[in-house]
């Protein structure tokens, strides 16, 4: 099956005065859910994590479930300003079932802290959408998850923090279902995937791949793309799809060269400042 994870670039943060390398015209939301969708549909995967989604419940759900999909949105917490924006799980709806939805909301991590400093720290309202599914053919379980974690690389140890309870929560829940089903059930295969706006030689990284309870691997380990968002001030690896071990990875996409790419995205070709990260696995 086909996973894709895509930081989508909401709306709501396409502004042109942030991207003055992209014309005017391609900023546009019309346009660019036009070839949002388009580009996702080109894609044709089975499962899509998608992050920074805004316009959901007006746009998004009824396109993917016209196109065959189902879906679940956790939009992003609240505590500070509003956000508009959110994660999308998508599968398509003749291949999964859903079983059911957990969403993981990282400003739960400032209820172990002592200071109001430290605790301003972690209200960053990001998220996880943490979707269980069902394969249709042979009943396997199958956890995504797609998640956006903060951003500033001034707050390492607050994304590090959240990439910790990203695991914790998979782990988590992928032991609930096994102990609830008298060992029934086989553990759940996880898929992680997301925007996690650090770089391969970072912690969070090596949270991700070292974790020994859920024993993730990215589809591109030891071969991670040079870049998966490409601006004019920032260039780099950011996004990934982490899977469990018992997943094979059979292959991934190869990301367009940085001289393809003109001086940055978004572009006519590609619609988000990131870049998708597509890969064919089998459970």
């Amino acid at each position: 099956m086909r996973v894709v994870s895509f930081n989508t670039l909401a709306q709501v943060y396409s502004k042109s005065s942030w991207f003055p390398h992209t014309e005017r015209r391609l900023m546009k939301w019309k346009a660019r859910f036009e070839a949002l969708t388009s580009y996702l549909t080109a894609i044709d995967a089975d499962i899509m994590a998608l992050q920074e989604v805004d316009n959901y419940a007006e746009q998004w759900e009824p396109w993917a479930r016209d196109a065959g999909y189902a879906s679940h949105y956790v939009r992003r917490t609240q505590a500070g300003k509003e956000k508009k924006d959110g994660s999308v799980v998508a599968w398509k709806s003749d291949a999964f079932s859903l079983v059911a939805t957990r969403a993981v909301h990282f400003n739960d991590l400032a209820n172990g802290v002592e200071t109001e400093e430290d605790k301003e720290r972690y209200v960053r309202d990001c998220i996880a959408n943490l979707t269980l599914l069902r394969r249709t053919s042979d009943d396997t379980e199958l956890l995504v998850a797609s998640t956006h974690i903060f951003w500033d690389p001034a707050c390492a140890d607050v994304k590090l923090a959240q990439a910790r309870m990203l695991v914790e929560e998979c782990y988590k829940w992928r032991e609930e279902r096994i102990t609830a089903s008298e060992g029934t059930v086989k553990a759940p295969h996880v898929i992680c995937c997301g925007d996690f706006n650090s770089m391969p030689d970072s912690d969070v990284y090596n949270v991700m791949v070292n974790d020994g309870r859920l024993r993730l691997k990215s589809v591109t380990a030891n071969n991670e793309p040079e870049f998966t968002n490409v601006t004019p001030e920032f260039t780099a690896c950011i996004d990934y799809v982490f899977v469990s071990s018992a997943v094979v990875v059979e292959s991934v996409r190869a990301q367009p060269t940085r001289d393809s790419l003109g001086a940055g995205l978004p572009n006519a070709e590609h619609p988000s400042d990131h870049l998708p990260v597509v890969a064919d696995v089998e459970l």
